[in-house]
């Protein structure tokens, strides 16, 4: 016996009951408004940020390439009286890496690098593994050596221009000058006595860096650097070497453990006219030892009437 299948009545989906409910007209107009308003404020927002206040969007789209990289100033010269030179500064390249960008270089590359820094590639290779975004390879490079290394265009290596002090008296004067630490600040003598006269104020310049750290290209000079200023001692070289030569050899000459020489030179004209300051002069007897820039001991005493 054949069972038929009972016919089952069909409809399509947009006849489903629940699609026929309709909504109420506030309803639908409250949400066309809200759409509405909506859209209206998203117009305006970026009418307002692109038009009329885009000082925001711009900085934050020159941030993402534009730098400003400090330019150096030259540290201030120590002169003798005479002008003679006791300390100046040299410019000279700081070698820095990104390591994650340094670390790209072949075996070859590394090799020459190491050999024009003077340093083992065990020593380099430390240097890049840092997990910092900057590290200093080596400083004080000289220009020509700087100028090699920047012609090989290694990954994540590049140079910034510093100053190194060098001082042609050497330890004729070295007690009384002084010297700088490597960022070129005083620490003994009159390079530390003078720190705020001799030190220079960098400046900065606007660049555009890619995102490996090379300059793109030079937007322009920001703010120009300014040199430090000169120091003129009294101290006068050629006389210092001539009682540091004598004082040496006498030294040298007796086996003794320290020597000290007192050099006075005075004119007749000088010595009339502090004679003459005195007896105008009423004030107590006192005796007075006053040192001047370049350890030039001054005696002076003053009589009264």
């Amino acid at each position: 016996m054949v069972v038929g299948r009972r016919p089952q009545r069909g409809h399509r989906f947009t006849e489903s009951p629940v699609l026929q409910l309709a909504l109420q007209g506030w309803r639908s107009r409250t949400v066309g408004l809200l759409l509405m308003g909506a859209f209206l404020a998203l117009v305006a927002r970026g009418f307002y940020l692109q038009v009329i206040n885009n000082d925001f969007l711009q900085q934050k789209g020159d941030s993402r390439y534009l730098r400003d990289i400090e330019v150096s100033a030259s540290r201030g010269k120590i002169m003798d009286r005479n002008g003679d030179m006791l300390a100046v500064s040299t410019p000279m390249k700081a070698i820095w890496a990104i390591p994650a960008d340094a670390r790209t270089m072949a075996a070859p590359q590394k090799k020459q690098l190491a050999d024009l820094l003077d340093m083992p590639v065990r020593e380099l290779d430390g240097k890049i593994a840092s997990e910092k975004t900057f590290v200093f390879v080596k400083r004080q490079v000289p220009p020509e050596t700087s100028d090699r290394i920047a012609a090989l265009k290694l990954p994540g290596v590049h140079n910034e221009q510093e100053y190194r002090r060098f001082y042609p008296t050497g330890d004729m004067t070295a007690h009384i000058v002084g010297f700088t630490g490597v960022d070129d600040k005083g620490l003994e003598g009159v390079e530390l006595a003078f720190q705020q006269s001799l030190l220079g104020h960098a400046g900065s310049r606007t660049v555009i860096r890619d995102r490996r750290g090379s300059i793109v290209e030079d937007v322009g000079a920001t703010k120009p650097p300014r040199d430090g200023k000169d120091v003129r001692l009294a101290l006068d070289s050629k006389i210092q070497y001539l009682a540091y030569s004598h004082l040496k050899a006498a030294v040298e000459a007796n086996n003794a453990k320290a020597g000290g020489a007192i050099v006075i030179v005075m004119s007749w004209s000088a010595f009339r006219s502090s004679m003459t300051n005195w007896l105008r002069r009423p004030v107590a007897v006192s005796s007075v030892a006053s040192d001047t820039p370049g350890s030039t001991l001054l005696w002076t005493t003053e009589l009264s009437r």
